[in-house]
């Protein structure tokens, strides 16, 4: 009977086409990924010749004075980018992958980056993880909504009522072809990935395969599950078609407005204000009193003394660009804070939806989720302090082009840790798989 099914489903040249369709469209979803990989590089590898000539030019025509050097000369801190993060671009392409900063302010900047995100202005991703979670559904529905309809509208049903042993086994061989199918389109653009973009065989992308394909099982669950009840084929076309819209676009954006208005974030245009006018303001106040919160912040830097009466002093305009940040951290403390907030409200959802939990587990395993822009985000905070640390004391010292070593003064790159919570990962795919087969074996036997 297994064989006879087999022969049958992959006779159907509808099938078939659905099938090549796939691949097709998970392959041009793979390009799209690999475009993204080269276009990140080069802008990588721009930045580090931007950055040296930057660097030549500025000490060049101004030898003499570090202080008006690093005014103008840019350090790039990059966010490395796995190759995972073809099949899931996920924020890739709304967040920078390189960050370049002077040693003044740093909360203007980092909102500055347009420059070196190389997608910037994408309205969207036809990546590898779109195919999986909008396309592969549609034709899981299109093989299984009418397993049974199909039956019994042609008036076969009777028939096999008589010749097969057991109905139930019958239905169930047929749903693991089309699993069967499906997994082979799966796992042949996992490998057709894995090859053409070079991506590591690690512990993510094992994780990565692995979500992946659950997602795909739960889909299968959903079906056998709407199909046990033995309504009309346009009945169980219309209730799946209603759950893959509900599920992949009324629910996320129901979702995100509701998660918007209970964490509003308004914080971070707030940061930009405040440390606008911090350092704005000091321009028109006495001088004695911002030196006083500089040493402060920092008494290392003591002995770096400047008088109330004095024009214009580098030692006294950089502790008036940090003193503008420091009255922005408040609020940059509260934008991180909320955004946090906001992404574990994602994650607390996709407990309960796949698809919600299929995009953060992909994006996370990829590094271009939330949590990589908000680590690099920390992670770039203390790359200015330590450029300001190292710098600060040439600078107020009065030294000039020839007290650094610029060869040193070259990009780095923010590696992300990797942590991954297997149970978290897993627990939600296989319980509703488990669920809905449960709930739907008691209408199979019945058959």
């Amino acid at each position: 009977m297994t064989s006879y099914i087999f022969k049958q489903f992959f006779r159907n040249r509808g099938y078939l086409s659905a099938l090549v369709f796939l691949l097709i469209a998970g392959i041009m979803a793979i390009y799209t990924g690999k475009n993204f990989l080269d276009r990140n590089q080069d802008i990588i590898e721009k930045s580090r010749l931007f950055q040296q000539e930057s660097i030549d030019k500025n000490v060049t025509y101004h030898k003499d004075d570090l202080g008006l050097i690093l005014y103008y000369v840019k350090f790039n801190w990059i966010n490395e980018t796995p190759q995972l993060a073809a099949l899931s671009i996920g924020m890739r392409d709304l967040n920078p992958s390189i960050q370049g900063v002077t040693i003044r302010n740093l909360e203007e900047q980092r909102y500055n980056s347009d420059f070196y995100n190389p997608a910037n202005a994408a309205a969207g991703n036809f990546d590898f993880s779109f195919v999986l979670v909008f396309i592969f559904p549609l034709i899981i529905v299109a093989f299984c909504y009418n397993l049974i309809s199909e039956e019994e509208e042609s008036g076969r049903w009777k028939l096999l009522s008589v010749q097969c042993r057991s109905l139930a086994r019958f239905i169930d061989c047929k749903f693991l072809v089309r699993v069967l199918a499906i997994s082979i389109i799966y796992l042949l653009l996992i490998a057709i990935a894995t090859i053409w973009i070079d991506i590591p065989m690690d512990k993510n992308f094992l994780y990565f395969i692995l979500s992946g394909w659950l997602y795909l099982l739960f889909w299968f669950a959903l079906c056998r599950f709407v199909i046990s009840f033995r309504k009309s084929s346009a009945y169980n076309a219309l209730i799946l078609l209603t759950v893959w819209i509900g599920l992949n676009f009324i629910i996320p954006m129901g979702s995100n407005m509701a998660i918007q208005k209970i964490f509003p974030v308004k914080e971070g245009l707030k940061a930009v204000m405040e440390q606008r006018e911090g350092y704005h303001n000091k321009w028109y106040e006495a001088k004695l009193p911002t030196m006083e919160k500089f040493y402060k912040a920092y008494p290392q830097f003591k002995q770096f003394k400047i008088n109330e009466s004095d024009s214009f002093s580098w030692t006294w305009y950089y502790a008036m660009q940090h003193m503008g940040d420091l009255e922005a951290a408040a609020s940059s403390e509260q934008y991180i804070a909320k955004m946090q907030k906001r992404n574990q409200a994602a994650v607390v959802l996709g407990y309960f939806f796949p698809n919600i939990h299929t995009q953060l587990t992909e994006n996370d395993l990829a590094q271009s989720g939330m949590e990589n822009h908000l680590a690099f985000g920390s992670a770039l905070k203390k790359f200015h302090e330590k450029k300001r640390l190292f710098f600060y004391p040439l600078i107020f010292s009065g030294k000039d082009a020839d007290s650094v070593n610029w060869k040193l003064q070259i990009r780095e790159v923010f590696r992300q840790p990797t942590k991954i919570n297997s149970v978290a990962l897993f627990l939600p795919y296989v319980f509703i798989i488990i669920l809905f087969i449960l709930l739907s074996q008691n209408n199979i036997r019945k058959l």
